[in-house]
């Protein structure tokens, strides 16, 4: 009995700890990492008084020959080596959220409904915050010096990332504002359509570009995909979103969007991000004209660093990756290798998930993640299909926004932070592990996938 009151006691700790999650990322990434340690901590506890063994499936073991090549690249450059090592406890908490999931021992309903609260608050801060000139607690509208002069930030105060905070977990926002309000009434279509616009205004009036895309893009697909419940009020939301635009939008929001829809209408015609990464490189290679950037101010400006300068910083990774390409050059080496070469735009990582794992892993890393995003796509297939079959209508909804949050994460042309920061691997996980707890088991005996 006291065995299973502490079983019990640790349940609820866990539980919370995973619920509180979003808060951390509110507070910083000191928090995160002691929030995480702590989450670690207690799981390891939990799963040694269960006796639970660490067993590997075949995503388990491809997340493990990954952090092993992370730090066999990070001995052979002799660089960041005991962190490389630290980076296991991702694969530590991959395992005990997983299996927390899979066990039910997580209320994912409960989950899901306090990530929408917290989304909530930010989105009304941020939009509180933009019209008054300060939120909820009196924190000041940012000024960063530049064409985003004004810029609501909530409670990141000097941080810029409201918007990705927004667009990540607003994805589960989507799934409880589309479940609460699921039956089918006029005033419901109302509600939807008024919760998803003031997540979209939020974004928006964050002054962070891409994920106002990835969240548009997802509300499209997602109303598309179930036209018949969910395109009108994703269709609503964009003409409140429309509105809002056109009345109580700033002369700098607007010139915001023009000048990153300029750089985005060059992945359809004219010199794209990739074009312009390849262009660069070519002039990175060419030690004799890229000193003449370098010398020549308006040159660099019009010809290197032109757009949003995203191009060269990209076109650095593949020439740095080029000294290592098979196992990469080790965690975290990119600004001490970028300054060794004496390049002109330099930053702690590539601004890319895939040329950072490229660069820090080489092609060996690389191949990895793509075969593990590979068959996982291929097990939600599945799982879908399944599901669709016996019309489990739930786990579909939750199928479909965890995969769809899952690849817009890993979307190839998007500009990130780093791959490898706590932050972005903690928010990677539990999309992961929520994905994947909700999975089919392979009974086919035939069927390839039994192998994964």
């Amino acid at each position: 009995m006291y065995l299973k009151m502490n079983l019990d006691r640790l349940i609820s700790i866990l539980n919370w700890l995973f619920i509180l999650f979003p808060i951390s990322f509110i507070a910083g990434n000191s928090i995160i990492n002691l929030h995480f340690l702590i989450f670690v901590l207690f799981g390891c506890i939990y799963l040694k008084k269960k006796n639970i063994k660490f067993q590997f499936d075949f995503l388990l073991l491809l997340f493990l020959i990954f952090c092993a090549t992370l730090i066999i690249s990070s001995i052979l450059n002799d660089f960041n080596i005991t962190k490389s090592f630290l980076y296991l406890r991702f694969l530590v908490f991959y395992f005990i959220c997983y299996f927390l999931l899979k066990e039910k021992k997580f209320n994912l309903d409960k989950v899901f409904y306090y990530y929408a609260i917290f989304v909530s608050i930010i989105s009304a801060d941020l939009i509180i915050q933009h019209a008054l000139g300060y939120n909820i607690v009196g924190l000041k509208i940012q000024n960063f010096g530049t064409i985003r002069s004004a810029v609501a930030t909530s409670f990141f105060i000097d941080e810029q990332i409201a918007g990705s905070f927004v667009q990540n977990f607003g994805f589960y926002s989507a799934f409880i504002i589309f479940y609460k309000f699921r039956e089918k009434k006029f005033k419901n279509v109302i509600i939807k359509s008024f919760l998803l616009s003031l997540i979209s205004i939020s974004i928006l009036i964050s002054f962070q570009r891409a994920p106002m895309i990835i969240w548009s893009f997802f509300l499209i697909v997602y109303g598309i995909i179930y036209y018949k419940s969910k395109l009108i009020p994703v269709l609503l939301s964009f003409v409140i979103l429309s509105v809002f635009i056109l009345n109580f939008s700033s002369k700098q929001l607007i010139e915001s969007y023009k000048s990153f829809s300029g750089n985005a209408i060059g992945l359809f015609g004219g010199e794209s991000i990739p074009e312009k990464t390849l262009k660069n490189y070519r002039i990175l290679k060419d030690k004799k004209k890229y000193e003449e950037v370098k010398k020549n101010l308006t040159l660099s400006k019009s010809h290197y660093e032109s757009g949003s300068g995203h191009a060269s910083l990209f076109a650095n990774s593949i020439y740095i990756w080029e000294d290592s390409p098979i196992l990469g050059i080790g965690y975290k080496n990119f600004y001490n290798k970028c300054t060794e070469k004496k390049l002109t735009r330099c930053s702690t990582h590539p601004h890319n998930f895939y040329l950072d794992v490229l660069v820090t892993t080489g092609m060996a890393g690389l191949i990895i993640l793509i075969l593990y995003i590979f068959i996982l796509f291929l097990k939600v297939f599945y799982s879908l299909k399944i599901n669709i079959k016996i019309k489990n209508e739930k786990k579909i909804h939750i199928l479909l926004i965890a995969l769809i949050n899952f690849l817009m994460f890993f979307f190839p042309f998007k500009t990130s932070g780093s791959f490898f920061t706590t932050s972005s691997a903690t928010y990677m996980i539990i999309t992961l592990v929520v994905l994947l707890s909700q999975l089919k088991k392979n009974n086919l005996k035939n069927n390839f996938l039994k192998y994964f």
